[in-house]
């Protein structure tokens, strides 16, 4: 995909079983071979992490998306989410790449490992809030570098 194309990022505070996966995996497939703006198709993609994490993008590059076309991707989201128990819509979740492999954390679990010395500003985080593929890098930037660096202090 282009490096420019716009993306949405969705975590969920633990990962999905295998058959939740795979629902996923075969929804998504769906939606973006048929996600349009306006009659015209979007470029799309998708890639889950971890059965964990999930990222959309679109390169806006060919054709934009729209608030509708935006809307239908979270309410899939939302629907699948409500039919299986998840929650893609947790932002306050910080997710880091602990030794065994990814972790989510709600801000107070967060704190608590900052204080035990476990978690530092070099800890590497997922940028959930990179608005394009290139600003997203690898994906991982330092916790110092992100939106819960207040929780250093």
């Amino acid at each position: 995909m282009n490096p420019e194309s716009r993306m949405w990022f969705y975590g969920l505070s633990k990962p999905m079983t295998a058959d939740q996966s795979a629902q996923l995996k075969s929804m998504m497939e769906q939606f973006v071979a048929q996600w349009q703006a306006h009659g015209a198709q979007l470029a799309a993609s998708y890639r889950i992490i971890a059965d964990q994490c999930l990222i959309i993008a679109v390169d806006e590059s060919q054709q934009q998306a729209t608030g509708c076309s935006i809307d239908k991707s979270v309410h899939l989201l939302q629907d699948f989410g409500s039919s299986q128990g998840l929650d893609f819509f947790n932002r306050l979740l910080v997710f880091i790449m602990g030794s065994e492999g990814l972790e989510a954390l709600s801000p107070a679990e967060l704190k608590s490992r900052i204080a035990s010395g476990d978690i530092d500003g070099n800890t590497p985080v997922i940028n959930t809030l990179a608005r394009t593929l290139r600003e997203s890098g690898d994906g991982m930037i330092p916790l110092k570098d992100s939106w819960a660096a207040k929780y250093l202090s």
